[in-house]
């Protein structure tokens, strides 16, 4: 099986780009105004602009599919590998937003790790209670989460059959 790799989309980091410029320039003009959370606004959005102008200077994020074990970087922190042999199975991760009135719940590629895997028993506690999964990936590499999902299934299910 040769290595397969993916990246986030440029577009869509572009485009929150673009949204959290505006909401910035809009907290500005509030601040100008007098309002208090046009202060919080500017400095949470202008943060956040600046985390997608470092994401599109170092190339953003990627998913590596390889033989033995994945290998996903968000282009912030670290870079994690997961081999496939400690993979029960992939499946929708939930992510429930805090303004659940106002904003769908995200929904990303998660995964639950085989029984006896050596990982941090709080992290997976966390994220089954916060997700539904384990563990979850951060994006969607360009592709519709369903085709991801598939995707993964198929190594990992390549990786059981070579055993």
């Amino acid at each position: 099986m040769s290595e397969l790799t993916l990246h986030t989309s440029k577009a869509k980091s572009l485009l929150l780009l673009l949204a959290s410029l505006l909401f910035t320039v809009g907290g500005v003009f509030m601040a100008r105004d007098g309002e208090l959370m046009g202060h919080v606004g500017y400095v949470f959005f202008g943060l956040c602009s600046l985390a997608y102008v470092v994401q599109l200077i170092t190339g953003g994020g990627y998913l590596k599919l390889k033989e033995d074990e994945f290998e996903f970087f968000s282009g912030f922190g670290r870079k994690q590998c997961v081999s496939w042999d400690d993979v029960d199975s992939f499946g929708v991760a939930v992510v429930r937003n805090l303004s659940r009135y106002y904003a769908p719940p995200t929904r990303l590629v998660g995964w639950n790790y085989k029984q006896g895997v050596d990982v941090s028993k709080f992290g997976r506690v966390t994220s089954k209670t916060l997700s539904g999964r384990e563990a979850c990936l951060p994006d969607t590499y360009g592709m519709k989460m369903e085709e991801l999902l598939s995707l993964l299934s198929e190594h990992l299910e390549r990786s059981r059959d070579r055993r």
